[in-house]
């Protein structure tokens, strides 16, 4: 055995052998590191690529709004987003900007005005649908006014009548432009009961604030409704009607029960005669026969 392994040959078998394994492993090794490469750079480039998302986005104002009133802007603008794809993913979730119109400079009267944004990320291109938008700005104004209400009294039943209408508010602040607010002559609660109505009804009313002419004006209620009990009972006249009915009835029973009385007496009286009459004749005819 000791001959064995002093033979020159045996030593270079076993070199052969351990130079092929590591070779094996060498290559095997970076094959590994040139695919997770491969994957790494492929990965980063579907990170890095471009992508296009169109947003929907509340409009906000930035304006004194305790001494201005804006009207015709859009509620929502449409914004559209380039840039890296995990990127405009991220702001497609979070949202975390905002699209808004500066008025603060502006006075009273009609503008058009640059929609901007606010907190999105420089990487990002955009460009928002529309780009601008008119506004009217107007002087800001707030009244409180009484609330009239009003009872659609041909549904009630017959026989019974609407009470005054009770509110639980009874005066309504409006807020609108000096102008619209110069329209209203009145606010009304307008109250709708159910056919054949016979008890009372109490329920929710919106408010509508209206000129002379009976229009609607474009102004801000607060309360915007107000809840409402309308009594109903029965009419002072049917009660009426009904008493006398009772009375009558009262009335008709009494004298039937004197006519009854009256003739019962008539008959007494008749018989009493009659018996008297009789008696009379016995006794005439029992003097003759004495006499005789």
């Amino acid at each position: 055995m000791k001959a064995f392994w002093k033979e020159r040959w045996v030593y270079r078998i076993l070199a052969l052998i351990l130079a092929v394994l590591l070779f094996t492993y060498v290559k095997s090794d970076q094959t590994s590191l040139n695919n997770t490469a491969s994957n790494g750079s492929s990965s980063d480039a579907t990170l890095m690529a471009n992508k296009t998302k169109t947003l929907t986005v509340p409009l906000e104002l930035d304006v004194n709004s305790s001494k201005y009133l804006v009207s015709g802007y859009p509620s929502k603008v449409k914004v559209k987003i380039t840039g890296p794809s995990a990127l405009v993913t991220t702001t497609t979730n979070t949202q975390n900007f905002k699209a808004y119109v500066s008025l603060r400079k502006l006075g009273v009267g009609k503008h058009k005005v640059q929609i901007k944004e606010e907190g999105l990320n420089k990487e990002l291109a955009y460009s928002f649908d529309p780009q601008s938008i008119n506004v009217t700005i107007a002087n800001r104004k707030t009244k409180t006014f009484a609330i009239q209400p009003e009872v659609n009294k041909d549904v009630i039943a017959k026989g019974y009548e609407a009470k005054a209408a009770i509110l639980r508010s009874q005066t309504v602040t409006a807020t609108g432009s000096v102008s619209e607010i110069n329209r209203i002559t009145q606010v009304i609660a307008k109250i709708n009961l159910p056919n054949n109505t016979k008890k009372e009804i109490t329920t929710q009313v919106l408010l509508q604030a209206l000129d002379n002419n009976g229009n609607t004006v474009n102004v801000i209620l607060d309360p915007q409704a107000v809840s409402v009990t309308v009594p109903v009972q029965k009419s002072a006249s049917s009660s009426d009607s009904s008493d006398e009915s009772s009375a009558e009835s009262f009335s008709t029973s009494a004298d039937n029960k004197r006519n009854g009385s009256t003739s019962g007496s008539s008959k007494t009286s008749s018989s009493s005669s009659s018996s008297s009459a009789s008696t009379s004749s016995s006794t005439s005819a029992s003097d003759s026969s004495s006499s005789n």
